[in-house]
């Protein structure tokens, strides 16, 4: 037979195939629950991947998955602090920054935060005293000379830094003492006296 006959496409077709469309409620409900790529526990879930067929040392770049679960344990770690300074410093940033927090007793992130920003703030210090003895010792030229004055202002600028964050990490601990005075009784003893007085000045009157 020709042409040859196909089925009606019409008959096998899904009846009330109605596109339900969401409402903007639910879409934004949707998009909420979704992983961004930048979620804790989806990152925690990729560095986990990166490091569970290990069978010896690896070093991770910045941009690896595991190196950026490093960072969610950044006041255990310090893995952010130790790159916001030289290698000179790191080793000694970290743990001054851990003995911080432990001299303070530090529990809460608020307080962690603190202490590394002291500890990153003392290390500034450190850097810059060194850059002035460095300077100091082949002053030679009047570009030496204002170059150590730039740096003897940023040295200025660091140690109050330092000192501010090391105050705010006290206060926090160890907020002062707050009194309130009360003078109630005192204004009860005016409002008698203007009472006394008004009634003397009606009888008078």
């Amino acid at each position: 037979m020709w042409p040859p006959r196909f089925p009606n496409t019409a008959s096998i077709m899904p009846k009330n195939n109605i596109v339900k469309h969401r409402t903007e409620k639910e879409i934004r409900e949707s998009i909420i629950n979704s992983c961004s790529g930048f979620d804790a526990n989806y990152i925690l879930k990729l560095g986990d991947e990166e490091i569970r067929n290990l069978k010896g040392p690896k070093k991770f770049s910045g941009d690896s998955n595991y190196y950026k679960a490093m960072t969610l344990c950044e006041f255990d770690k310090g893995v952010l602090l130790l790159n916001s300074v030289s290698d000179l410093y790191q080793v000694f940033a970290l743990d001054f920054c851990r003995n911080l927090q432990k001299e303070f007793n530090c529990i809460n992130p608020s307080e962690k935060s603190l202490a590394e920003v002291t500890a990153l703030n003392f290390v500034r210090v450190l850097a810059i005293q060194r850059k002035i003895k460095y300077v100091s010792d082949s002053v030679k030229t009047r570009y030496d000379m204002q170059y150590l004055a730039v740096l003897s202002k940023e040295l200025d600028r660091a140690e109050r830094h330092y000192l501010t964050s090391l105050q705010a990490l006290k206060m926090l601990k160890n907020p002062p003492m707050e009194v309130n005075i009360k003078t109630q009784t005192a204004v009860v003893g005016q409002n008698q006296i203007v009472q006394a007085n008004n009634k003397q000045n009606s009888n008078d009157s």
